[in-house]
């Protein structure tokens, strides 16, 4: 049986997803190229996450976690909290022209044909056609290159210098979803991941979710990532 922390008897119940979804319409609505049934997708998504960013703080807030469960559960709300960054910037991108769009679409690929160099290693060259097209289509970005782009185009004031500083630290963070890449048996969550960590994706998130983004700001809708602590990161943190 789960233990809670100072058990009053009540049941908790997580914000809503209608009241996210009613928050998010403020940004995210139809625009040329992203029309209604895709903005309500990514509204939805958007609600679930955040609403699963309540339910992992209340863990660590209300049950007795050991340092493991609190580690893997850290690690799961920082991947959470740059899944929703990213589709912010998705959208922002996409609603101010900035999305990285191409007139070129791949129309084969062919494979060559093995052949010695001169330095008598083997080598072959693949070929690939493209075919001109017309509208333009949109290129995938990555995380990285949304967040270059929304800070060289000052598409948002956060009203803090630290937001964009922060993000590279988080994106390595979020890369730890990838378990099997390791470097030594000291690569490991647990000695990777604390509490600085934690308290950087809440403040890194609230900046946006209260942002100027959205013109009637609902902070107590994102209570559970408002934080006072104080936060030092160094340099070498910042690699």
């Amino acid at each position: 049986m789960l233990k809670l922390k100072g058990d009053t008897g009540s049941k908790w119940y997580p914000k809503s997803i209608e009241a996210l979804e009613e928050y998010l319409t403020q940004f995210i609505f139809p625009i040329s190229g992203y029309e209604q049934k895709e903005c309500r997708g990514l509204r939805k998504n958007i609600a679930y996450s955040l609403q699963h960013l309540e339910f992992m703080y209340r863990c660590s807030e209300d049950i007795h976690l050991s340092s493991v469960l609190w580690t893997q559960n850290t690690k799961t709300f920082i991947i959470v909290a740059c899944s929703v960054i990213e589709a912010m910037f998705f959208y922002l991108l996409r609603s101010q022209g900035y999305a990285t769009t191409t007139s070129w679409n791949s129309y084969r690929k062919l494979e060559g044909t093995e052949f010695k160099d001169t330095d008598g290693k083997k080598r072959k060259i693949d070929m690939e056609i493209f075919e001109k097209i017309d509208p333009k289509i949109y290129v995938e970005m990555s995380f990285d290159s949304m967040c270059k782009r929304v800070e060289s185009k000052k598409l948002v004031v956060l009203g803090n210098d630290e937001f964009f500083k922060n993000l590279p630290y988080l994106r390595q963070l979020r890369n730890r979803v990838h378990v099997h890449i390791v470097k030594d048996d000291t690569d490991t969550d647990y000695k990777k991941i604390n509490k600085k960590d934690y308290i950087l994706a809440r403040k890194v998130l609230f900046s946006l979710m209260t942002s100027e983004l959205f013109p009637q700001v609902n902070e107590e809708l994102f209570y559970y990532l408002e934080t006072n602590e104080t936060l030092q990161l160094t340099d070498d943190d910042l690699l």
